[in-house]
Order: C-alpha cells, then sequence, then structure tokens
C-alpha cells in the first residue's frame, strides 16, 4: 500500500516566474512522494515561483516545508501575500519609469515588478512595448477601476465599441474575460476585412506579422498573472511555510536523513539568464557532499534519471513545441562524481528571453532591440 497521497488538486499555484515548475508540480511531486513514501521533510532551495513547495505543503504527510530563494524582492513578494494577502496595492498601474526605478529594490513591490511587469518573466525588461503602453494602460484603467472615461477613450483609439455593460461584471477577472472577448471579435471582423482586399503574397506574410504585435492585442498580461497570485490565498497551509532568503548551500538542514529530500531547480545550463547566476560545478560539489537525498530538475545532469515529463515550452519564439523535462536524483548516501565543466564566454547574436535582434548601445551595452532586455555576452 502506498503511504502517500496523490494530488487531487486543480488549481495549479505558483507565482509567475522564468522557468516555474507550476504545471508540473503534482507530477513531480508524486514521483518523489512514490519513490520515497516516508517523506515528511522538504527544502526547495531554488524556490523560484514556488510551486514545488506550494505542492508539498497541502500533502498531509509533509510537516515541513521550507522555500528558499536567492532574491530578496520576490522573497518578500511571497512574505506579504503570506502575512497580508492581496490587497489593492497589488493593482495599481505601473508604468514604464515606475517599473525601471523600482524592479531591482529589494522589497515587496520590486518582486511584484519582477514577477508581474517584466516582458516573459525575465526580471528586467518591462512588460509593454512603448507603442502599445497607453493602450494597455486604457485596459487596466477599464478593468481594475471601472473607468468610463478610458472606456470611452481607448473605443476612439482602437476605432471599436467597448459595452458598458462590460463595467457592471462583480470582479476584475469577470471584467477582465469580458473585455478580452469584446477585442478578440472586433479584431476578427477588421481582419476579414482586411484579408478580403489582400491580393499579394507580400501583403497576406506582413498581415500575418502584424497580427503578433498588433496594438488590438487583447491580452492583459499582468491580470493574468495577478490571479495567480490571488489563487495562493487558497491554500490555507500557506501561514504554515517556512521562508529563507539564502544562498541554497547557506540552508541548514537538520531534519532526519531518512525522512528529508532536497529539491533543486538552478537555472539551466545555456538557457536564458536569471537576475541571480549560479555555477554548477559548485552547485554538484554540493551534491556530492550533501547525505540527504536530492532531486534535481533539468534537461541534462550526470546524476541519475528519476522521470521525465513533456509540456509545452513557454520560451517565445521557439521552433520546439514541447521540451521533455528531467527529473535527476542521488540517493543519500550514495558516491556521486561528475566531470567539472569548462565555462567558456558564449557568443550570441540573438536575445536570450525572446530571440530578438540584440544592438550595441551609446554606452557599449548589448540589449534588445524588442524586449530592452541588457545581455552581458559578446556579438
Amino acid at each position: 500500500m502506498k503511504l502517500y497521497q496523490k494530488s487531487k488538486n486543480k488549481i495549479m499555484l505558483g507565482m509567475p516566474y522564468m522557468g516555474s515548475k507550476r504545471k508540473l508540480a503534482s507530477k513531480i511531486v508524486d514521483k518523489i512522494l512514490e519513490d520515497n513514501p516516508n517523506t515528511k521533510y522538504v527544502y526547495d532551495l531554488f524556490g523560484g515561483g514556488g510551486a514545488i513547495s506550494f505542492e508539498f505543503l497541502q500533502r498531509p504527510q509533509i510537516k515541513k516545508v521550507v522555500y528558499n530563494e536567492l532574491n530578496t524582492g520576490i522573497v518578500e513578494l511571497l512574505k506579504d501575500i503570506r502575512d497580508n494577502g492581496i490587497t489593492d496595492k497589488y493593482y495599481q498601474w505601473i508604468d514604464r519609469q515606475t517599473f525601471l526605478e523600482n524592479k531591482d529594490k529589494n522589497d515587496w513591490f520590486g518582486g511584484l515588478c519582477k514577477c508581474i511587469w517584466s516582458f516573459g518573466n525575465n526580471q528586467s525588461a518591462y512588460l509593454f512595448g512603448k507603442e502599445i503602453e497607453e493602450n494597455k494602460r486604457l485596459a487596466h484603467l477599464i478593468v481594475v477601476n471601472k473607468d468610463i472615461d478610458a472606456l470611452k477613450k481607448l473605443s476612439r483609439i482602437l476605432n471599436i465599441e467597448i459595452p458598458l455593460s462590460i463595467l457592471d461584471k462583480k470582479n476584475i477577472q469577470e471584467r477582465r474575460l469580458d473585455f478580452r472577448k469584446v477585442i478578440v471579435f472586433n479584431k476578427k471582423i477588421v481582419s476579414t476585412e482586411q484579408l478580403q482586399q489582400l491580393q499579394q503574397l507580400e501583403q497576406l506574410k506582413r498581415l500575418q506579422q502584424l497580427e503578433q504585435t498588433d496594438e488590438t492585442r487583447p491580452d492583459l498580461e499582468q491580470l493574468e498573472r495577478l490571479q495567480q497570485l490571488e489563487q495562493l490565498q487558497q491554500l490555507e497551509q500557506l501561514e504554515q511555510l517556512e521562508i529563507q532568503n539564502l544562498s541554497y548551500e547557506k540552508v541548514a538542514i537538520t531534519t532526519p536523513i531518512e525522512e528529508t529530500i532536497i529539491y533543486l531547480d538552478p537555472p539551466y545550463i545555456g538557457k536564458s539568464e536569471y537576475q541571480k547566476k549560479i555555477n554548477h560545478n559548485d552547485l554538484y560539489n554540493y551534491i556530492k557532499n550533501s547525505p540527504y537525498k536530492i532531486y534535481l530538475s533539468s534537461y541534462e545532469s550526470p546524476m541519475r534519471c528519476a522521470a521525465e515529463f513533456q509540456h509545452k515550452t513557454t520560451l517565445a519564439k521557439s521552433n520546439k513545441k514541447y521540451v521533455v523535462e528531467k527529473l535527476f536524483y542521488k540517493n543519500s548516501g550514495e558516491v556521486f562524481n561528475f566531470e567539472p565543466m569548462v565555462y567558456k564566454k558564449e557568443t550570441i547574436k540573438t536575445c536570450p528571453s525572446c530571440g530578438g535582434r540584440l544592438i550595441k548601445t551609446k554606452s557599449g551595452i548589448l540589449t534588445c532591440e524588442d524586449c530592452f532586455t541588457e545581455v552581458n555576452h559578446t556579438i
């Protein structure tokens, strides 16, 4: 008889975060507990968006979950949610200048800027391009503040009718979905009319390209992400979560070896850069010297593979629709050896966050012309 309980959760919990395991968390935790039914203590040392920690918290057999994250702003944001819940201050509009001034601060607001208002959750570039920022602001005011003036102004700009009935919906998420339906419906009408007029292949290609950058795109990504934060309030066990803000190797682990699991989800080698970098040789030395059983999520590793999970990639402009993530492990007391990796300065020509073209600014900094991410590499 299995001593662990499989997940029955229908809502996937997790803060918006690059590389989040929100969609895989239940499968990962199921596998870990299936192989280690006596587990009572879990240390999530690269906590990130918290999906793994939140999933473990919901399992009855787990007595203690430690969420650790080096990014102080994200930690302070999670603490504020745990202690105070999602309040009106979370739904304020944050413009580009406010984002740039606050994104690197080590408080809850800096964490909010990184988590909710950054492009592709890269924690460095503003969510919206300059050409659509004003339209997004007006849409935000309509959905969040029920602003009639903003509704009328956006209707004129887009040359469509946005019904006042949207403002009658009782909550933000219902208004957001209604607003999206209106924009999608009007966009389909406009697209159909344009397609009927287009005769040349070059013009057709241009229309398809515009679909990706059109100012009438219906998404209000910041509100979709805020909904993920709101869902954390449904987690009754959130108050029991122990939150730390340390480098992974400094987290004290003193619980019984046979009842403890360490889970690692570090930045993947060769993938998009996170705000905090990591030396993977040091990480594997930590794994080698630890007496505990350790699980590691990655694409490749010298450790043994416990499971593979295929899922849709969220990387922009990727040619692959699906990727396979793997769960690796090292047993407690197991002798583990690895070949140290040699780090070479990588030469890239495209943005690691969105795939856009890199240009060198007057100050000599490589910057993506699409998402404005600063990249510390040479062309």
